[in-house]
């Protein structure tokens, strides 16, 4: 029986943009309340982050753009468009970095970890948006490899929005393979991630895009999923990171592919040979509100014996 570690503490619930913004940062909670009342075929314990330190930050994001985000943030003002700072949010923003980071580490361990606050894709060098302050698992894939605990690592970015700030931060780097499915940019935030941005100098082929047209169902969408992966089996990365969005749900609001609830397990069953080496599984988008429950599918059929 597989053993999950899920990384949570009541801290992320402070990543919150408001009541009308369509984040819920409780989605957590309501899911580990939800596992508290059923059976389910691993057996899992909670483990609580530290905050991540600037240095940590500034592995991946520049200082000018770290200090931008603390002096809008002490001004009450946005990131962007999409991204307010209310009270709050920047403290918890340091502590989902130290989850991806301690998720990352029990992960080269030996654990199966997944961290209920993580995968936030769009945050850039120097720029930040699309509800994403800090790119975690970049940050925690730098901080491995300076620590030389890893050479390689693969992320694997099921979200429905493209991760913009992900591809540019690894878009020349060889060792770090990123493989998105995701919504045709064309018709969805946040306008880029393309077939033909495949990397750029060392980089070139390490960065690989699979658009989806709108209206794409589970069928199609697991027939894209199987090619991703026969790409991905020569790499043979230390650390894997998957970004769990469930916005690829036929009721998500903000979306427009159809998958069905049953269509996240068969997901997670694709996805079970990747539990035999160090795995990190990031919640990332998903703003209807079967969000835990497709999470819970998901696990399903990654821990399926």
């Amino acid at each position: 029986m597989h053993h999950i570690t899920f990384i949570w503490t009541d801290e992320y619930l402070k990543y919150n943009f408001g009541p009308t913004h369509p984040f819920r940062s409780e989605r957590g909670k309501v899911f580990l309340d939800k596992l508290s009342t059923q059976t389910v075929p691993f057996e899992y314990k909670i483990s609580s982050p530290k905050k991540a330190t600037d240095e940590d930050i500034l592995l991946v994001h520049t200082l000018e753009y770290l200090k931008g985000v603390k002096r809008l943030y002490q001004e009450h003002k946005h990131l962007a468009l999409d991204t307010p700072l209310p009270e709050g949010i920047l403290e918890a923003a340091y502590y989902y970095v130290g989850g991806t980071i301690l998720a990352s580490q029990l992960a080269l361990k030996g654990e199966l970890t997944m961290n209920l606050l993580g995968g936030l894709h769009h945050a850039q060098t120097n720029h930040g948006g699309g509800f994403c302050i800090f790119n975690d698992h970049a940050i925690a894939i730098r901080k491995l490899r300076k620590q030389r605990s890893i050479t390689k690592a693969m992320i694997l970015d099921l979200d429905v929005h493209a991760g913009n700030g992900t591809q540019e931060i690894f878009y020349s780097d060889p060792t770090v393979l990123t493989i998105s499915l995701h919504q045709d940019p064309n018709t969805l935030y946040p306008g880029t991630g393309f077939k033909e941005q495949i990397g750029e100098g060392p980089g070139k082929g390490f960065n690989i895009n699979y658009p989806l047209p709108p209206g794409t169902k589970g069928q199609k969408y697991l027939k894209i999923l199987d090619k991703a992966l026969k790409h991905s089996s020569q790499f043979n990365p230390d650390i894997t990171y998957i970004i769990l969005g469930v916005d690829t749900y036929k009721e998500d609001p903000l979306a427009s592919l159809r998958l069905e609830e049953e269509d996240y397990q068969k997901i997670g069953l694709r996805l079970s040979d990747l539990c035999s080496r160090p795995l990190v599984i990031l919640c990332a988008g998903g703003y209807s509100p079967k969000v835990p429950d497709l999470w819970l599918k998901f696990l399903k059929g990654l821990t399926h014996p």
